[in-house]
Order: C-alpha cells, then sequence, then structure tokens
C-alpha cells in the first residue's frame, strides 16, 4: 500500500509502463498498446460496490470506442483480485475487454492507487490524457469518452446517458 502522503497520478502525469497477464496467460504490455493508440485501463477489486456499479460503463467505452477503432483505442481492466476472483467478475458483468492481473499491486502501486475504480487515459506520448480516480464521476466518464472519440476523430458518444439516470457520484 502506497505512502498516505502520495496521492494517485492524475490528468497530466508521467504514464508508468508496465506488463502483466491475463487469466489465461497473454501478458499485455502498456508500452506497446500506447504506441498504437490510447490505452484506457481501468482498476479495481471484485467486491468493491463502486468498481459493480462502474462495470457497464467501462464495457461501452469498448463497445463504443475500442471495439471499432481498428486497434487505436483500447480498453484493459486490472484487478487486484485473484484469477478466480477476476474471473468471476468478468463473467458477472460480461465484460469482453481483456482483464489483467495485479496480484501484486506492481501496477496499483506504481499509480499510487488509494481506492478503486481508478480510469487512467494514457497516450503515446508518455502523458496520461485523463483519469478518473477513486470512485465513479458521470461527469469524469463522459469526460474521458470527449477525449477519445476528439483524438480518434469519431462522433462523441456519452458512457453515462441520460436515460441510465447514472449517479453524479459514487466514491470507491
Amino acid at each position: 500500500m502506497p505512502d498516505s502522503s502520495v496521492f494517485p497520478k492524475d490528468t497530466g502525469g508521467q504514464v508508468s509502463d508496465f506488463s502483466l497477464s491475463t487469466a489465461r496467460g497473454a501478458t499485455h504490455s502498456s508500452y506497446s498498446a500506447r504506441s498504437e493508440g490510447l490505452l484506457l485501463v481501468a482498476l479495481f477489486r471484485s467486491e468493491c460496490e463502486t468498481c459493480q456499479y462502474s462495470a457497464p460503463y467501462i464495457q461501452r467505452f469498448h463497445t463504443l470506442y475500442a471495439e471499432p477503432s481498428g486497434g487505436r483505442f483500447q480498453v484493459w481492466g486490472v484487478s487486484q483480485d485473484s484469477e478466480e476472483e477476476t474471473a468471476d467478475f468478468v463473467e458477472e458483468h460480461g465484460l469482453t475487454f481483456p482483464v489483467l492481473l495485479d496480484e501484486h499491486l506492481q501496477v496499483s502501486e506504481a499509480y499510487a492507487i488509494v481506492a478503486v475504480p481508478d480510469l487512467y487515459l494514457l497516450n503515446k506520448n508518455r502523458e496520461i490524457q485523463g483519469a478518473v480516480v477513486g470512485g465513479f464521476r458521470r461527469e469524469g466518464f463522459n469526460a474521458l469518452a470527449k477525449r477519445i472519440a476528439d483524438t480518434l476523430g469519431v462522433p462523441y458518444l456519452p458512457v453515462a446517458r441520460d436515460e441510465d439516470n447514472a449517479l453524479a457520484l459514487k466514491p470507491g
């Protein structure tokens, strides 16, 4: 656990690159993914109610922007849980993007995580282009979607829509 005087990374901060594996053993490198375009990293714990609440919205980033991007944008989940707990979370929430295991918390420590979920939008310039730290923020999730749309040159589609009646804020 990081020192309490350390704050999580935020927009404009420097990327801490990492390589982690999925439950199936496929290794993913943030450096390689960033080299192709944008990477949205969502750190979470399966028992966290706010992470459970956020999961469908993170899936929408993948469905609305990553799938049609031709690899120019990717979404990765980074789980602080065991392989089994992570697999249960993925199945329960119908996640179709890669979910990596951070069982030893090296990525969580590198980003000075103090509460989850934390979302980081990483670009090829080693800069955190956008972040939502420590919970669900409707406005923050949609601001990330707007940045992604602008960068990809596609129409903006909110991930937290009016008809969802999503909370404005749900702290982690």
